[in-house]
C-alpha cells in the first residue's frame, strides 16, 4: 500500500502522461479519473510547472506544448540486460510479479531510445531467466495487502496461521519488521506475541488477517537483510557451525555454486572438498544434504549430522521392501 506522497507521485506521472497524450482535458475529467478533488488536481498542475513542465490552458482544456518531450532514459547494453532479467523473473514466477512484470516490460520499452529498444525486444526473445522450476501459490489478495499495510504503519497484525505441520489454524498478534521473497514464496517477518519471539510466517499459510489501529515502534536494531542472511532457507533455529565433506563426483558442483554467503571451501586429497559455513535451520539443510545421497557426509553439527540420518533411515523404511 503506498504512502500519501507515493500515491501523490504516481498521480502527477500519470497526469503528466495524460496531458501529454493530446486529449486536452478538463480539470473535472481528471479529478473523476483520478478519484481526487479539483483542488487536487489543481496542485498537481501546479507542481508539474514548478518542475518546468509547460502546461498550456484552453478554454477550461489543459495540455503540455507539442514541443515537451521527457528526456530518453540512456541505460548501458549491461544495464538493460540486467533489467531485462529482472523483468523476464517476475513475469514466469506469477507471485513475484507476473501481469505486473510484463506491465513495467511494456513502460520501460517505451520510454528507451530506437537502439536500445532493438536490444530490449532482441534480449525478450533469446533471454530466459527461469532458475526455480516450482514456485508458491500465493496469498490471497487482500491477505497479502493487510500485511503490507501493517508493514507500512507500523500496524500491529491479527493473523488466522496455519503452520505446516498443525493440524488446526492458530490466530496470532504479530508486530511485523517486513516483508521478503525467498524463492518466489512470499514471508511475513515479525515478532509474535503469541511465541514471545521474532517469527517467520508463509503469508500463502494466512487464512485471515487484520490490521489494528494501534501503531509500535520497530526495534532500532532490527535489520531485515541481517536477520535473514543466517538462514539456509527460511525456517529459522540456532545458529550452527556446519562442515560437510562432498565426494569427488559432486565437488566441481560445490565448488562452482554460491550456496551460502558464509560458505568457505577447503580441498581435500583425492578431489573430495569440505564446506563450512555458519546457517540456520537443520530441517531445510538436511534435506538438501540428503539430495546428494551417500556423497555428501555432516561432520559437524551432531544434530544436523541425526536429521539427515533419519531422513535416509525414513527412505529406506519406505522402499526397503521394493
Amino acid at each position: 500500500m503506498a504512502t500519501g506522497s507515493a500515491r501523490a507521485a504516481e498521480r502527477r506521472f500519470q497526469l503528466l502522461t495524460v496531458l501529454m497524450g493530446g486529449g486536452r482535458p478538463r480539470v473535472d475529467e481528471l479529478a473523476r479519473r483520478f478519484g481526487v478533488t479539483r483542488r487536487s488536481v489543481f496542485r498537481d498542475l501546479e507542481f508539474l510547472e514548478r518542475m518546468g513542465v509547460p502546461i498550456v490552458r484552453d478554454g477550461g482544456r489543459y495540455a503540455v506544448l507539442d514541443t515537451f518531450k521527457v528526456r530518453p532514459i540512456q541505460f548501458q547494453p549491461e544495464e538493460v540486460l540486467a533489467l531485462m532479467a529482472a523483468l523476464d523473473f517476475g513475469q514466469r514466477k506469477r507471485p513475484v510479479g507476473g501481469t505486473a512484470a510484463r506491465s513495467a516490460w511494456e513502460k520501460l520499452l517505451a520510454v528507451l531510445p530506437a537502439a536500445q529498444q532493438e536490444l530490449a525486444t532482441g534480449l525478450d526473445r533469446t533471454l530466459v531467466v527461469d532458475p526455480i522450476q516450482a514456485y508458491s501459490l500465493p496469498p490471497s489478495p487482500d491477505v497479502e495487502a493487510a500485511c503490507r499495510a501493517a508493514v507500512e504503519g507500523p500496524h500491529p497484525l491479527r493473523i488466522l496461521y496455519q503452520s505446516l505441520h498443525a493440524d488446526a489454524p492458530v490466530e496470532r498478534v504479530v508486530r511485523p519488521y517486513g516483508m521478503a521473497y525467498r524463492g518466489t514464496a512470499l514471508y511475513l517477518i515479525g515478532f509474535c506475541e503469541l511465541r514471545r519471539e521474532v517469527r517467520i510466517f508463509r503469508a500463502n499459510r494466512i487464512l485471515e488477517a487484520q490490521v489494528l489501529s494501534t501503531t509500535f515502534e520497530r526495534p532500532p536494531d532490527f535489520d531485515l537483510e541481517r536477520f535473514l542472511s543466517d538462514v539456509w532457507g527460511i525456517e529459522f533455529g540456532p545458529l550452527m557451525h556446519v562442515r560437510v565433506r562432498f565426494d569427488r563426483e559432486v565437488a566441481r558442483l560445490v565448488r562452482e555454486t554460491i550456496w551460502h554467503p558464509s560458505q568457505r571451501l577447503e580441498e581435500e586429497e583425492g578431489g573430495a572438498v569440505i564446506l563450512r559455513m555458519e546457517a540456520r535451520g537443520t530441517g531445510e539443510l538436511a534435506r538438501w544434504l540428503a539430495g546428494f545421497g551417500g556423497r555428501a557426509e555432516v561432520l559437524e553439527p551432531p544434530e544436523l549430522r541425526q536429521a539427515v540420518l533419519e531422513l535416509g533411515q525414513g527412505i529406506v523404511r519406505r522402499y526397503g521392501g521394493a
